[in-house]
């Protein structure tokens, strides 16, 4: 379980958000996922929207990618066999980050976190953490622009880099900074797994 813990005055906020993927076995899925092409492909869920991401010699979808939906929400993260196992799904009016079992969900509109789903059950957020855990688009000077998780405005927690020149950058962050391990969806096509 990934708790972030947030100080308020003497009070400490925490949240089990999603579940927190071992850094041992992130590694041995990116060590698995290194190799895999990067590539496009039509989506099978439901025939539409594409799928951009690493593929296995067989063409299927593994490892880092993005899918789209022809509706423009989109999927972005860790996949196995064409099913999504952790990452962010961008819808027009919610957003949610983790896995299908355990998630937190935003309301894109003020950014709020509005619940967690955490094994079929829905667990409140308490209202002290909804006033500084957010889900935001933040840019910078540079043309860049940052979409995911922040807390008291900060980066923290799992997003999307977008850079101005078309590339981006899916990965957790901590303390403003990218953590651990993300991959670099490159302009010319290639993905780059990093480790931070």
């Amino acid at each position: 379980m990934l708790l972030s813990s947030l100080n308020i005055g003497a009070q400490q906020v925490k949240l089990d958000k999603y579940p927190s993927i071992p850094e041992g076995l992130m590694a041995v899925f990116c060590d698995y996922c290194h190799p895999f092409h990067s590539g496009i492909a039509k989506a099978n869920r439901g025939g539409r929207g594409q799928y951009i991401g690493q593929l296995t010699p067989d063409n299927n979808i593994y490892g880092f990618g993005q899918y789209i939906a022809d509706n423009e929400t989109s999927i972005t993260g860790m996949f196995r066999m064409a099913t999504l196992i952790f990452g962010i799904k961008l819808g027009t009016h919610i957003v949610k980050v983790g896995s299908d079992t355990h998630y937190i969900s935003y309301d894109l509109t003020t950014g709020e976190p509005l619940s967690i789903m955490k094994d079929g059950e829905v667990i409140t957020i308490p209202d002290e953490a909804r006033k500084v855990y957010k889900f935001m688009s933040l840019s910078f000077k540079s043309g860049d622009r940052y979409v995911g998780e922040t807390v008291n405005g900060k980066r923290e927690g799992y997003g999307l880099y977008h850079y101005k020149d078309g590339a981006f950058f899916f990965g957790h962050y901590h303390e403003d900074e990218p953590y651990g391990y993300g991959a670099l969806f490159r302009t010319d096509g290639v993905i780059k797994i990093q480790l931070y």
